[in-house]
């Protein structure tokens, strides 16, 4: 898991396949992102702009959310 520079979302992987960004205040899942294989990093940038995830076969995944709305940026987004 990791947290953007204000605290206010989260990104997780999971071995469900799936890259999440959580509202922290809500705790509504905001964005998801399933892949082919178990995800077993992510990383965010401070200003929450980028998400990215790796997962079990060495790819990178990214999501940005852009005006309340995530477009993936890589094979699939949902």
């Amino acid at each position: 898991m990791a947290l953007t520079g204000d605290g206010r979302r989260a990104v997780s992987a999971s071995f469900d396949q799936t890259l999440k960004v959580w509202d922290l205040e809500s705790g509504d899942v905001v964005a998801s992102f399933t892949g082919d294989r178990s995800m077993d990093a992510c990383a965010v940038l401070p200003d929450g702009s980028l998400f990215a995830g790796g997962d079990a076969s060495g790819r990178l995944h990214f999501l940005r959310l852009v005006e309340g709305k995530r477009r993936g940026a890589g094979r699939g987004g949902r």
